[in-house]
């Protein structure tokens, strides 16, 4: 059990820093929401338009801090989100929900973007009272009595604050801090034509590609989606470099005749544009390559300490020293939701906020540092030099919000409130297991002019006894 939790501070007021207040105050405990936007999104609210690019070719500093791409008329600094103008959701609706707070019927079954970002901010509304807008976290510090420092800049007026918390959730997610991947000659190649090295983050809309000679790099959700998007104004094919071919074996109808799927790059060629692939097979006069490769775990706030063996950030693939991808084993005062990907967020993170809740108001029990590190050390012996240690895919998802529903179920009916999180009944899964085929008959019934709002519209429909 950790010590009397009195004052928490949640650093983000998107969708994790919203719900984890909620579970706080559900406990008892009073939240300190810093953000450092004029209000609730987080990484939903969209930024038009950037002249931003990429600080680093090849990009594999994980401790880049955002930047201010923009100021408005009234002077207020914007920051940037990795929001496109056409996205949507990957997930339908029917999951993308926090408990008994569905999104309107009358949307399209996987959401665009302004639609989720008005979801949050409405499940946000009440917390206004709790949250300090424009403030952002450029320090967290462990103090010698295991409170925490923080240290937070006014970004309109640049004053600097400290205060004091018994505890720190961390809820600034993970789409901060682009990957590059060092390939050999991609220094070189940007070097020699600025701009032609991008990533996906700063990516808007297809304007500007038109007529270009290009590669995009990643078959994830976003990749192929963006691939598709340049192919209607770019030359064709358009070249998608992938590791693995498995999103189009699951999106069969998305690659079309624009779109050819063609190994990994080994090697950039400035003097003749070219880029060398694994096979062996080569194109030149190459225009642009846009990397869709993901993002780096980030902390650039926190004060690591000195001990090797405590640190929690080193090259950014994962997070060290965390217990059930939340506690900082060393200190487990320190929490961060939201960390794991392929999974269901708004739900996947109200379950991990709901223990993580139970367990500073005192109702719920930690494993001690030694159980706690035990577990870690396990986890890396199953998947030894794997990256993506926080990748959970289905059902590993599913399976790891029931565990964190029984955890938080330990407590019992002891008269104490608590926030109930979302528990996934046989129909979610089947939906979860399901969704690559939703989404690509909700994809085919859009270009043939039908929005489908529910997944009966798409022909499927949960019975009793589906698997």
């Amino acid at each position: 059990m950790v010590s009397v939790i009195r004052r928490v501070a949640v650093l983000g007021g998107g969708p994790s820093g919203a719900v984890a207040a909620k579970c706080l105050l559900a406990e008892g405990i009073r939240p300190v929401i810093f953000e450092q936007r004029s209000g609730f999104g987080g990484a939903w609210n969209y930024t038009a338009e950037t002249k931003l690019r990429l600080r680093h070719v090849p990009q594999e500093n994980p401790n880049l801090e955002d930047e201010a791409i923009a100021r408005t008329p009234r002077d207020q600094p914007v920051f940037m989100t990795p929001m496109y103008d056409a996205l949507e959701t990957n997930i339908p609706k029917d999951l993308m929900i926090f408990k008994n707070t569905p999104f309107n019927n009358a949307l399209q079954l996987f959401p665009k973007h302004e639609d989720v970002k008005q979801y949050v901010q409405d499940f946000s509304k009440d917390l206004e009272s709790y949250t300090r807008f424009n403030k952002r976290v450029i320090r967290v510090a462990r103090e010698a009595d295991q409170k925490w420092l923080v240290e937070v800049q006014d970004v309109l007026f640049k004053q600097v604050e400290m205060e004091i918390f018994d505890a720190i959730i961390v809820a600034t997610g993970h789409y901060n801090v682009p990957y590059i991947p060092p390939i050999n000659g991609i220094s070189e190649f940007e070097k020699k034509y600025p701009g032609a090295i991008k990533h996906s983050k700063y990516f808007r809309t297809a304007a500007g590609f038109e007529g270009k000679k290009l590669v995009v790099v990643g078959n994830s959700a976003s990749g192929i989606d963006i691939a598709m998007q340049i192919a209607e104004v770019s030359q064709t094919p358009l070249y998608q470099s992938c590791k693995s071919t498995t999103s189009f074996k699951e999106f069969p109808s998305l690659a079309g005749t624009k779109i050819k799927i063609v190994p990994t790059i080994s090697e950039f060629v400035p003097e003749s544009k070219t880029v060398v692939f694994s096979d062996g097979t080569s194109e030149s006069d190459i225009d642009m390559v846009l990397f869709c490769t993901g993002y780096l775990h980030s902390l650039p706030f926190l004060v690591e300490s000195s001990e090797q063996s405590e640190r929690m950030v080193t090259d950014g693939f994962y997070i060290h020293n965390l217990y059930q991808h939340m506690f900082y084993i060393p200190c487990p005062t320190f929490s961060i939701i939201g960390l794991p990907t392929k999974i269901i967020p708004f739900p996947f993170t109200e379950c991990q906020a709901a223990v993580i809740a139970g367990v500073y108001s005192g109702r719920l029990m930690i494993p001690s540092e030694k159980d706690m590190a035990a577990w870690e050390k396990e986890l890396l012996q199953n998947r030894p030099g794997d990256r993506h240690l926080h990748f959970l895919n289905f059902p590993q998802d599913a399976d790891y919000m029931d565990m964190l529903n029984r955890w938080s179920e330990e407590g019992g009916d002891d008269g104490k409130p608590r926030y109930e999180a979302t528990q996934w009944a046989d129909k979610q899964r089947w939906i979860r297991k399901n969704i690559p085929k939703i989404k690509a008959a909700f994809i085919k019934a859009k270009a043939d002019g039908r929005i489908a709002k529910t997944m009966e519209e798409l022909g499927f429909s949960y019975e009793e006894g589906d698997a």
